[in-house]
């Protein structure tokens, strides 16, 4: 099945259904972020650290 949506909108609906999310290569060439090999260890560890953490690490607001 095919869908069109807002890329918020088809971000969550992949998120909960557990779906893959295509985009036509020119989409991403204009939209893409060439990541610098020398930064490639700190998208590494930040890879690594958003497996690591849940919503509930942050807790709640007291006030």
């Amino acid at each position: 099945m095919e869908v069109s949506a807002r890329p918020s909108d088809a971000i969550a609906l992949a998120l909960r259904t557990g779906t893959p999310i295509y985009g036509s290569d020119g989409v991403l060439d204009d939209a893409g972020i060439a990541i610098p090999d020398e930064q490639e260890d700190e998208v590494e560890k930040f890879r690594e650290f958003l497996d690591q953490i849940s919503p509930e690490d942050f807790g709640t607001s007291s006030q």
